[in-house]
């Protein structure tokens, strides 16, 4: 008679654990897959208003120049910033300004992070569509050409929802408040 341990595994229960645990395995991927692309969905929120349409601004001119290279609509990407010109100045200069004011040092490093960002995420959004994306964004051009005035920039922007969550908000990103510095108190010596 052959005594097996309790605890002793047959060839089949070893299989069933492995065949348990890719499966495990395969749910969990597949659940960190719709969490991010639940987080992706995520709108990108400042807590301001005139932040939220800086960095959409910002976002608008990165989509085009995306486009633009992608698509080989360099004439119309031109077209578009000598038209907004002094609004698309402005705005960069406010976007180099929110980085700088967190940190003076770091705030240029902080504003190009955040522009190769955005780029990065939007190329990437175009590789993604693949050949769609220039048939289905060539018309951006148009639209931001035919709007009535330079007023009507920021609102087509934020219509756009062109800021991807990866990025982050801007109270969490690079772009936060730097906090303020502690200073040690300082006591005044008795005169002696």
């Amino acid at each position: 008679m052959v005594l097996r341990h309790p605890l002793s595994e047959t060839p089949q229960a070893h299989t069933g654990r492995r065949l348990r645990r890719q499966a495990l395995a395969g749910l969990l991927a597949v659940s960190t897959l719709f969490a991010s692309s639940a987080a992706m969905a995520a709108p990108f929120r400042c807590p301001t208003e005139e932040q939220q349409r800086m960095f959409e601004l910002s976002a608008l001119k990165t989509e085009l120049m995306v486009v633009a290279t992608t698509c080989g609509n360099a004439d119309d990407y031109n077209g578009f910033i000598n038209r907004y010109r002094s609004e698309l100045g402005q705005n960069d200069h406010a976007v180099i300004a929110h980085f700088t004011n967190r940190d003076r040092r770091a705030g240029q490093k902080a504003n190009d992070t955040f522009i190769t960002n955005l780029a990065n995420a939007r190329a990437e959004e175009a590789h993604r569509a693949g050949a769609d994306f220039c048939a289905r964004n060539a018309r951006l051009f148009k639209e931001v050409m035919g709007l009535p005035s330079a007023a009507e920039l920021g609102p087509y922007a934020a219509a756009k929802g062109l800021l991807p969550a990866s990025l982050g908000a801007c109270v969490a990103s690079a772009s936060a408040p730097a906090p303020a510095r502690a200073t040690a108190p300082t006591t005044r010596r008795a005169a002696r």
